[in-house]
């Protein structure tokens, strides 16, 4: 077998192209001719569908059934900060062919409006709407980080529509103290340059600290985010993460996790490298999860090993398993 020798201008070039993607921006990066940027050209698998909702939002969804009897029920899917439905790519298939499966971009994120100002209320309140306009009575609201927070809200102010809560490596299950919230809140108003500007390898290390080992089918995410900061919705983007991450921080859910009626399914990794807050206050994603379930009437939890805070999609069999259990 051959080799060829890499010429002195070809490792220079290299050279520099590694420099480039730790120090130069990736909006600042040349695309591939005839490649379009957009949110919306993104490749969800399965039909995007987009449904009007009152307040001007656009919401995009995708809708999956893939069984052959009548579905045991509905599954809404709510992902995390600075993600967007393709969170729930390896959970979707699986789980449709059981559950009807709708996965939503959340206001701000994906192929959904971004003109929004972002609260977590005003979020669970998109879910009632949601709901509302597609008819559908009563689902399971299964979330993922700022999403597993947005669903403890939601089944609060919505018993009725909601009847099963399950929560993968929720936010705010911990405390946080007036302080530790105030110190949090700076860091919201950072300006969008400072992440419109991430390098490519700044958005591969950002993603890569969401898994104990990242796998390889996560890298299209890397892709994505990187291609992002050529769309035209891009700005809007980085405020609703911001926007996001302050809210994360100001509706506080653990005080009112005794009054969560639904049953709840608590699922953490236990190698999250996000919740519990080690900067603030420390701690163990084992006493949060138990906690969490001890405070909440009818709960249970799972700690995966060897998985950091994207549960979903480093686990995904072992995921869906827990949640086909839970539902029935």
């Amino acid at each position: 077998m051959t080799t060829t020798k890499e010429t002195f201008a070809q490792q220079i070039d290299r050279t520099v192209s590694v420099l480039a993607s730790y120090v130069i921006p990736a909006g600042f990066l040349p695309v591939a001719t005839g490649t379009n940027c957009e949110f919306s050209a993104m490749d969800y698998g399965y039909p995007t569908q987009y449904v009007e909702l009152q307040g001007g939002v656009r919401l995009a969804y995708i809708d999956v059934y893939e069984g052959t009897a009548e579905p045991k029920g509905t599954i809404v899917f709510l992902h995390g900060l600075g993600s967007y439905l393709m969170a729930w790519s390896r959970n979707v298939p699986a789980l449709s062919k059981t559950y009807r499966c709708i996965a939503l971009d959340l206001p701000g994120y994906g192929k959904s409006s971004k003109h929004h100002e972002i609260t977590l209320d005003f979020y669970a309140a998109v879910v009632k709407k949601f709901a509302d306009a597609l008819h559908i009575d009563t689902i399971a609201l299964c979330g993922h980080s700022l999403g597993g927070q947005t669903a403890v809200l939601a089944g609060l102010r919505y018993p009725k529509l909601i009847t099963k809560l399950i929560l993968i490596s929720a936010a705010g299950l911990e405390h946080y103290t007036e302080l530790e919230r105030n110190l949090i809140k700076p860091f919201a108003y950072l300006p969008v340059p400072f992440f419109k500007y991430a390098s490519p390898a700044g958005v591969f290390l950002a993603y890569a600290a969401n898994f104990y080992k990242m796998p390889d089918e996560a890298f299209f995410m890397v892709r994505d985010r990187i291609l992002w900061a050529h769309a035209s919705g891009y700005d809007l983007y980085c405020k609703a993460v911001m926007q996001s991450f302050l809210a994360m921080g100001y509706s506080p859910i653990a005080p009112r996790l005794s009054s969560v009626k639904q049953p709840t399914l608590i699922m953490y990794g236990a190698n999250d490298n996000f919740i519990p807050n080690w900067f603030m206050h420390g701690g163990s994603v084992h006493s949060v999860a138990k906690e969490s379930a001890q405070k909440i009437p009818n709960a249970e939890y799972k700690i995966f090993d060897k998985c950091g805070h994207f549960v979903p999609f480093e686990k995904p069999f072992e995921t869906n398993e827990a949640i086909m259990k839970f539902l029935g």
